[in-house]
């Protein structure tokens, strides 16, 4: 056997990054999903596929309220998909917008091009595109721009975790353009994806890799933040999970909690952000200042 990564060989490495074989009845999950989201579409005040950016694909989608704004504008919950980085659609992700209008935010689910059609590092700078327009946009929507928190699942989960410590200053907006972060199941080190069958797709070598790996970048400015990965998920997702849990803390800015849900999956681990009574709905709730 010739290992690659740790000790996994080619094969072992492909299982432990394969969250769909893991979960063999996922798309139950996706069906429902993508039913509560047309049922959002049909109830819930929007606005849909503003564009932030050029191409087709760099849309968003403003659930709000049906009563007015109040002065200032209302907190907002930015969401990402998952996919690893070459799937999925903001428009299957529109099922918890009427949860989270009800509680007085806005809800905004974001697409972005996928990989192979664009590069690893275009992506990433296409989800600080869509923060930087929230903030340029944020009378015309009716959002507070210092309310902002973003959430996302798997390579959303990445994503998030990059806003998270993304430098918004170089970018002209304030230091705290974000209010929290809640990455799911997140992918902070690229390392082994860029050496497992995923890589067909993101084309990633080792500099860029480890360029967009959040472990690797932790930012000293304080945000809130909160990890979540399903308790039952594939160790490797946990483990990465863990591992930047633990480079927060040693950076002096550890996170809020790090949340295992018990028996959770890759995929149960998004409905357990919208569980009233669970540990990650009220987190989410005291960031967008609820």
């Amino acid at each position: 056997m010739t290992t690659i990564y740790h000790a996994f060989d080619q094969a072992g490495l492909d299982a432990a990054y394969n969250n769909r074989n893991h979960t063999p009845d996922f798309q139950r999950y996706v069906d429902r999903w993508a039913a509560g989201s047309d049922a959002a579409r049909a109830t819930v005040p929007s606005v849909r596929d503003l564009n932030y950016g050029p191409s087709p694909r760099q849309t968003l989608d403003v659930f709000r309220p049906a009563a007015a704004s109040p002065p200032g504008g209302r907190p907002a919950l930015m969401y990402v998909h998952g996919g690893y980085w070459q799937g999925n659609h903001k428009d299957g992700y529109a099922f918890p917008a009427a949860q989270v209008t009800a509680a007085g935010a806005l809800y905004i689910p974001v697409t972005y091009d996928l990989c192979p059609a664009v590069t690893m590092t275009e992506l990433v700078a296409q989800l600080r595109r869509a923060v930087i327009w929230l903030h340029r946009n944020a009378a015309g929507i009716g959002l507070d721009p210092h309310r902002i928190v973003v959430a996302g699942h798997s390579a959303g989960g990445h994503l998030a975790a990059t806003l998270a410590q993304t430098d918004w200053t170089a970018h002209g907006l304030p230091a705290a353009a974000l209010a929290g972060a809640v990455p799911l199941s997140g992918l902070y080190d690229l390392e082994p994806i860029r050496l497992c069958y995923l890589n067909a797709a993101c084309r990633m070598d080792a500099a860029e890799a480890r360029a967009l790996s959040p472990i690797h970048h932790v930012a000293r400015r304080p945000i809130p933040l909160l990890l979540a990965v399903g308790g039952a998920e594939l160790p490797e997702l946990v483990r990465q999970t863990r591992d930047h849990g633990a480079a927060l803390a040693t950076a002096g800015v550890a996170p809020e909690a790090i949340v295992e849900t018990q028996g959770g999956n890759h995929f149960s681990i998004v409905d357990s952000l919208f569980e009233p009574a669970g540990p990650l709905w009220p987190a989410l709730t005291r960031m967008m200042g609820l």
